[in-house]
């Protein structure tokens, strides 16, 4: 019979665990020992709980909450209820809402009470000199986060709570427990309302000239770089303050916190890049906590830009196994793609960041395998759905079709299409730190180098993509981007073939064919215009899309390519890349002419075709 492990460690049976219970003698009653032992209990936390300030009318209060969070209390019963507890508190809060038992009371007489009592509550908290120390007392600061909560929309309140904290605010900031009243404050109260208490992050300065002509000048968002451009004499005692700030935030950990991250992405695009280099080595280790905003991410990018080559792989090994996730995240995504644009290493990137994307997002239990391509294997001779992708999530998605952008667009115009000037900034090329004097690249591979070996690693896997996915890339607005970057970039006869396959499907009625899609007769015509301005080049001499079409729907191109408004601009368009066509189309003029004259809809694309057809006989 197996044993059982008492408390203590001994082995016993099931039975001795009755002797941790409840003793009863025969009767069913408690032992007499052990209910006198409870009793002195309770009578010594009695005796010490009558100690405390007000601790009758304490006792009351907590009656009435018990009564008051009742949830089938009517409105007029809670009303009945509140006017009992505030004439117990009101001149009493400030003391109540220090105890750790007592300050639910408070909260609740914030949560129920109309706005005249809030604002008796409001006033007397504020007044009181102890607000800020209400924030760094463990169960004292939810009150202030119910202040916070419920006091919001009214402006006469928020500006007794700013009042009450102002000249403590950036010490609160960098408390364990403060910290959370500053993340609420600041994501509830309008920015202008805060403004005085958010000047306190760049010391006392600016907080005492805010009311000079040039700190009236900033915004109501005032940031670093903004109070340093008012005052440049201060820069150096800002960017320090701000600092200090920084290294005992970072001491507490407060990297979850937005405000935080704020903090730090305005330090980190202020500061010289010799200090950005300084600061990555105690950040690098928790990037994965700084992606959850917008700030968070840019910190995490420009740390990777001038960090060294060890912070660049802590980096790396915090966001292992969160590549997909923050590609897909709508701020993230940024840093995944600073990573790739400046990591040297990329055989480590290739491991830590690109070889996740190339397995299933499935449950540890049910995962299945992928080959080098994104194509799913068997696994224990169950057959698994091979047209699922891998990549196919990524690329129909508007943050995550940017990893493969930034690694197919070559030239600097194919990357301002495909980025937006913020963007731009951030993935600036060669990032440089100043070392005896002189600019050093923080990179020593050219970016172009970089990025076709990472290109190499996915370029199986995207072919395979668009092979099997065409349909639904050449539809989408996202995916439209990455199929025509890849069939630039590597015109495989395959996947061009799948290409013309899909435009020749015509089966599923439920969705309009391909040329007649707006984005995906759109795609196909720039694809075919963009080959016939580079035929010379030698990569469109072995295949090109116009050509496979050419080829596929010879003899019937008016039909299959031509028999809508859209598809007369992609036959236009190949008459240019393939003289064939126009030879063929010539035969059939007065076919195009016929269905001109018969269609009661925009026949621009007709009009446009035997405009191309005349231009190309003239030539």
């Amino acid at each position: 019979m197996a044993a059982w492990k008492t408390k203590g460690g001994s082995d016993a049976s099931p039975s001795s665990k009755s002797s941790n219970k409840r003793k009863f003698n025969n009767n069913g009653n408690k032992d007499s020992t052990e209910e006198s032992a409870n009793s002195k209990k309770r009578a010594l936390k009695h005796a010490r709980q009558s100690r405390r300030p007000y601790f009758e009318s304490v006792l009351s209060a907590k009656e009435l909450w018990n009564k008051l969070r009742v949830k089938t209390n009517t409105p007029q019963d809670n009303k009945s209820i509140m006017v009992d507890l505030m004439s117990l508190l009101t001149g009493k809060f400030h003391r109540v809402a220090m105890q750790h038992d007592a300050s639910r009371v408070v909260q609740a007489a914030i949560q129920f009470g109309d706005d005249d009592q809030r604002s008796v509550i409001v006033k007397e908290l504020c007044e009181s000199g102890n607000m800020v120390e209400l924030a760094k007392v463990q169960y004292a600061h939810f009150v202030i986060l119910k202040l916070i909560k419920y006091c919001y929309k009214d402006s006469m309140k928020i500006k007794l709570i700013v009042k009450a904290l102002k000249g403590h605010f950036s010490k609160l900031a960098v408390h364990a427990v403060g910290a959370r009243v500053v993340e609420l404050l600041f994501s509830m109260f309008p920015p202008k309302l805060t403004t005085q208490l958010k000047l306190e992050f760049y010391g006392p300065r600016f907080t005492l000239f805010s009311d000079s002509g040039e700190m009236q000048k900033t915004s109501s968002h005032p940031t670093l770089s903004s109070v340093i451009k008012s005052q440049p004499l201060g820069e150096p005692a800002a960017l320090e303050h701000v600092l200090s700030i920084i290294n005992k935030g970072i001491k507490k950990s407060l990297y979850s916190f937005a405000y935080f991250q704020q903090i730090l992405c305005e330090y980190v695009t202020s500061a010289s890049s010799n200090d950005v280099r300084s600061l990555a080595s105690s950040i690098a280790d928790h990037s994965i906590h700084l992606l959850s905003t917008k700030a968070g991410a840019r910190v995490v990018a420009e740390c990777t830009a001038y960090g060294t080559v060890k912070d660049r792989k802590k980096i790396l090994k915090s966001l292992k196994g969160y590549t997909r996730s923050s590609l897909m995240h709508a701020d993230a995504y940024i840093a995944i793609l600073r990573i790739l644009d400046v990591v040297d290493d990329t055989v480590i990137v290739q491991k830590s960041l690109l070889a996740e994307l190339l397995i299933l997002p499935e449950d540890k239990s049910d995962k299945v395998k992928i080959d080098v391509t994104g194509t799913p294997l068997e696994q224990s001779g169950d057959k698994v759905d091979v047209n699922r992708s891998t990549l196919l999530d990524l690329a129909l998605s508007e943050t995550g079709s940017k990893l493969f952008l930034l690694l197919l667009a070559k030239t600097e115009v194919k990357r301002k299409k495909y980025f937006d000037p913020a963007e731009l900034q951030i993935l600036h090329p060669n990032p440089v730190v100043i070392q005896n004097k002189e600019e050093v690249p923080t990179s020593k591979k050219n970016s172009n180098t970089r990025r076709a070996e990472l290109l190499q690693f996915m370029k199986e896997a995207l072919v395979q993509l668009c092979i099997s996915h065409s349909n639904v890339l050449l539809r989408s607005r996202c995916g439209s981007k990455v199929i025509r970057e890849i069939c630039e970039a590597y015109p495989d006869k395959d996947l061009i073939s799948a290409i013309a396959d899909t435009c020749g499907d015509y089966t599923n009625r439920k969705e309009l064919p391909i040329l007649e899609d707006p984005i995906g007769q759109m795609t196909i015509k720039n694809m075919i215009l963009f080959e016939s301005e580079n035929q010379s080049k030698e990569d469109f001499n072995k295949v090109s899309v116009a050509q496979v079409l050419f080829e596929t729907f010879k003899g019937k191109l008016l039909e299959k390519i031509g028999f809508s408004n859209r598809g007369a601009f992609v036959l236009a368009a190949m008459t240019a890349a393939v003289p064939e066509v126009n030879e063929e189309l010539s035969s059939n003029i007065q076919e195009v002419q016929i269905i001109m004259d018969g269609s009661s809809k925009s026949n621009a694309g007709y009009h446009a075709l035997m405009k191309a057809i005349d231009g190309q006989a003239k030539s």
